[in-house]
């Protein structure tokens, strides 16, 4: 195959050569999904049989997935029903995000409200500040803290770390004038870098919310009663019930999104058998012990529980140890030649009537990246002709001009329905998102230390000195 790689590369024989390299990969690609997909849906099993919760998306989706194992997995599908095969599996991966979104959106809503009642601890418990404690002193320790790292990716992401969590003393218009400067290196960048960061600043800041927040009825009541409560003058045992749900919520969305993460990974790797399915070696032994296991497991599903494998069956696990770091080793090798297609090849590509098996390939290095959701539409429309879109002319100033614009009103009419320490917790998060607004160390170091000197909440600024602490230990 080296041989074949080196020729593509060297845009000879390409005729003949991208088929030969075409189906090698989806041999592999389906090798490797084959083996993960067996090991991680025994685990997934296990999940479902131990899951309390029986969420009703998590039992409608995993029927409909096994399902599409039993029908299009296991019974490999070379005709027309490949095509319906790949159509269900995309809904369902669709579906599944559309989930994960909103335990996203609701880990962020608990992040936000997290924030809130930190900021509450100390109004009831004792204060833990050293009474020798100065600003200088602490402001000091985070420099050292933030710029004891030499790599400025580092620094960066420290300084974004303590922004979010130092007390916040600014006025909205100082608060809109940072995110004006912060937003304005995105002039030299591209719409979708934009959108990017627009999108990440709107889902975690609360202000754009997904459909079907209602489905997790104890997440939805924990969300409007501790919206309710009057932080500025909260009681005690508003502040211990608080600190309670918020637990309970962390650890609810954590397990309920761990196992739809599983799930997704399934339906990735089901997505790439299907796809590669015309290409398969279905006499190689790595390939008939994956499907072994996977065909048992399927027939567990159906019987309603977890059965433990038989021994020729789960002697099939030795077989596969260290196969997937094998085969992914030998795909990095082949790779790249994808790259250099898409960015010239295409059209020799469609010529030879190759476009279906390359759009198949595209899909598959996608759906096999560590990217569980990664959107598939650009690989969709590879081979489709490129129209020139009057939007896309617009220039990258204005476009981001009007994407700020709508932010900041999007910020306004929040900033003007919420509390205030909520509104706090908001802007320090934003802040933090944006490219580091500093010039130099010195105005690093002033923001630390005015954000300390001009906050007088003790129990305010106790907390956020513990909280920095922590960051600061780890």
């Amino acid at each position: 195959m080296k041989k074949y790689i080196n020729e593509i590369s060297k845009n000879k024989n390409l005729e003949s050569n991208l088929p030969i390299y075409a189906s090698y990969m989806m041999d592999l690609y389906n090798k490797r999904a084959g083996v993960e997909f067996a090991m991680d849906y025994y685990t997934f099993q296990g999940m479902i049989s131990d899951n309390v919760t029986k969420d009703d998306y998590l039992l409608k989706y995993t029927k409909e997935f096994n399902d599409i194992i039993a029908n299009y997995v296991l019974n490999i599908i070379v005709d027309d029903g490949r095509e319906q095969a790949i159509a269900k599996i995309d809904s369902l991966r669709n579906n599944v995000y559309n989930v994960v979104e909103v335990l996203t959106c609701y880990a962020d809503i608990f992040a936000r409200y997290e924030y809130v009642i930190n900021r509450c601890e100390y109004l009831f418990n004792e204060i833990k500040t050293n009474s020798k404690y100065t600003d200088e002193d602490f402001t000091r320790e985070v420099m050292q803290y933030i710029f004891s790292e030499e790599d400025n990716a580092v620094v960066n992401s420290r300084i974004c770390e303590i922004i979010s969590e130092l007390p916040l003393r600014m006025t909205k218009n100082k608060f809109f004038e940072l995110l004006d400067g912060g937003m304005s290196v995105y002039k030299d960048t591209d719409k979708i870098t934009i959108d990017d960061f627009i999108y990440s600043v709107e889902t975690s800041a609360m202000l754009k919310m997904p459909e079907n927040m209602e489905h997790y009825t104890e997440l939805f009541e924990i969300y409007n009663e501790i919206k309710a409560i009057d932080y500025k003058n909260i009681t005690e045992k508003e502040y211990r019930d608080t600190a309670e749900k918020l637990n309970f919520a962390a650890d609810y969305i954590e397990r309920a999104t761990d196992i739809f993460m599983i799930l997704q990974g399934l339906i990735n790797k089901a997505y790439v058998m299907v796809i590669a399915a015309p290409y398969v070696d279905t006499e190689d032994k790595e390939v008939k012990n994956s499907v072994d296991i996977i065909r048992n497991i399927n027939e567990n599903f159906y019987n309603d529980e977890f059965i433990t494998l038989e021994e020729k069956i789960t002697d099939n696990f030795i077989f596969l140890e260290g196969v997937p770091e094998k085969i992914q080793n030998i795909i990095q090798s082949a790779e790249y030649v994808l790259d250099d297609v898409k960015k010239d090849k295409l059209n020799i590509v469609k010529n030879i009537m190759a476009d279906k098996i390359y759009l198949g390939l595209f899909l598959c290095e996608k759906l096999l990246s560590d990217s569980l959701f990664i959107n598939l539409s650009a690989e969709y429309n590879i081979f489709e002709e490129k129209t020139v879109d009057k939007n896309d002319e617009t220039d990258i100033t204005e476009y981001l001009r009007e994407k700020q614009d709508k932010l900041i009103t999007e910020l306004t009419e929040f900033f003007n329905s919420n509390q205030k320490i909520v509104n706090k917790s908001v802007m320090s998060l934003v802040l933090s998102k944006l490219p580091v607004f500093f010039n130099n160390i010195t105005e690093v170091q002033d923001y630390i230390y005015n954000s300390l000197n001009n906050c007088t909440n003790k129990a305010e600024k106790a907390a956020c000195i513990e909280i920095i602490n922590g960051l600061m230990e780890n």
